[in-house]
């Protein structure tokens, strides 16, 4: 996809970090997402160039995120989204490895539809630990927004993506684009990577219902998804989960997408067997037959 997927790109006119961060931040947002084949990213990309522009960081448009989840022994910030409480906590590090030291601790809270996001950023060298300032960033947090105690929580589920990020040319949406998605459980020694193959999932971020990337997106028949957090969908691959109904539509979408892969290398093999075959016999008339046999 690399190849077509630049192409595409190359369509787009550039917008800068500062740019970004001056228009579309949106720390405070609503979120749409939608799952989608990398086949289909690609025509859908070719739609957007029009009314967005890409993020650009030093000639480079993909970049590659690293985060490290964290969450209580008894993954509490999974039940959460899992039993649908309307208030419900994300924690992670993040650690943008083509910017090298940049990585921040950030605290997501959801409400109703509307994400609130609080961050600081740290050395990349803590990235995926839970630090004194740390915990005292997210314990602070969490009382604040829970007038409660804050619970212990530790490294969880790490997750690994490319990213690319369109803005809307009036900086009103913004949009993320994560692919080569993997998965891995960071409390089992013995773990390994799951790959999310074939999966795009666009998000947009904006501070109104107004939305000209959804517009674009369903008219290509693909339909807002459900959940899809990538840390809860960590959590019920790596068979850490006691339930899963709320993710379970979303799951099946994702089997449907990463099965197109087999059926696509399937098809592939059956033709490279036949194109050896015919390369190998020749072609004879059904006369020809009779008269040897």
């Amino acid at each position: 996809m690399w190849s077509a997927l630049l192409n595409r790109l190359s369509g787009f006119s550039a917008m800068s970090l500062t740019e970004l961060n001056a228009t579309a931040s949106y720390l405070k947002r609503i979120d749409r997402k939608f799952l989608m084949t990398e086949k289909q990213f690609l025509e859908i990309l070719s739609d957007l160039s029009q009314d967005f522009k890409a993020l650009e960081i030093d000639g480079k448009r993909v970049f590659l995120y690293d985060n490290v989840y964290m969450d209580t022994d008894d993954y509490l910030f999974y039940d959460q989204h899992q039993n649908k409480v309307p208030s419900r906590t994300k924690v992670r590090t993040r650690h943008y490895t083509d910017a090298g030291d940049l990585a921040f601790f950030e605290y997501k809270q959801k409400e109703n539809w509307v994400t609130k996001k609080f961050r600081y950023q740290f050395p990349a060298s803590e990235h995926g630990t839970m630090t004194k300032g740390k915990k005292r960033f997210f314990e602070g947090v969490f009382q604040s927004l829970y007038s409660d105690k804050a619970p212990d929580i530790s490294p969880a589920m790490w997750t690994k993506y490319n990213r690319l990020t369109l803005v809307s040319t009036g900086g009103e949406e913004r949009l993320t684009i994560d692919f080569n998605i993997s998965v891995k459980d960071l409390r089992n020694e013995k773990a390994r990577d799951i790959k999310l193959k074939n999966l795009v999932i666009i998000e947009s971020k904006s501070l109104s219902d107004n939305c000209k990337s959804c517009e674009i997106i369903t008219s290509h028949g693909i339909k807002r998804a459900g959940s899809c957090s990538k840390y809860s969908l960590g959590i019920v691959y790596s068979g850490l989960a006691e339930k899963w109904t709320k993710f379970q539509k979303t799951m099946d979408k994702i089997k449907e997408i990463r099965m197109e892969v087999t059926k696509r290398k399937r098809n592939t093999s059956t033709k490279n067997v036949e194109k050896t075959l015919s390369h190998h016999f020749k072609k004879t008339s059904l006369k020809k037959v009779n008269e040897t046999a």
